[in-house]
């Protein structure tokens, strides 16, 4: 099962803070949360006009379930959210059975591995190796700078989320549909 992964995060520095994640499986299955334990003295006035605007906050409770799309989404500190992400994960099978797939993975492979207190202890679904969407553009011929956007178009209608560019589910669920447009 490949999922497509994204995050929103603090600032591009080594001491970036998960804010929010977003992951959206081939099956049509999504997961979203939004931390509360990120120090916020750390984020730049970049992410506070294209991310946070984007937050639904309290709206969201902790593992907050909706039976009639099989989606999650929840809102906590980094322990509710990596119990809520293991049980999501957990749906899909054996060991190995999960390819991640991110659009950059220096960022968002860490961030994922960091919910779940390091690599060495992400679920045993999950396959070691992630993917990474920009190397795939560039391997089929595509600038893996073009703006995402351009390459594919995302109707995605969540209630309660407000989803755009830099939502970590929209951003994830725009790279499932540019990998199933290039023929993945």
């Amino acid at each position: 099962m490949r999922i497509f992964l994204d995050t929103e995060f603090t600032e591009l520095t080594r001491d970036a803070q998960l804010i929010s994640i977003g992951l959206a499986a081939e099956n049509g299955d999504w997961f979203y949360a939004e931390l509360t334990d990120y120090d916020s003295t750390f984020i730049n006035p970049w992410v506070k006009e294209n991310v946070l605007t984007l937050l639904t906050g309290p709206k969201l409770s902790n593992a907050q379930y909706v039976h009639t799309k099989p989606y999650m989404a929840c809102r906590g500190d980094i322990v509710d959210v990596s119990r809520a992400l293991r049980r999501w994960l957990a749906r899909f099978g054996e060991k190995n059975s999960v390819h991640i797939w991110a659009d950059v993975l220096a960022w968002d492979w860490v961030l994922f591995c960091h919910v779940f207190n390091g690599a060495f202890f992400i679920p045993e679904q999950v396959f070691w190796i992630p993917f990474d969407l920009s190397t795939l553009l560039l391997t089929k011929g595509l600038d893996p700078n073009v703006t995402r956007e351009t390459l594919g178009q995302v109707d995605l209608q969540v209630p309660k989320l407000k989803l755009a560019k830099h939502h970590a589910l929209y951003d994830a669920w725009l790279e499932k549909v540019i990998f199933e447009g290039l023929g993945g």
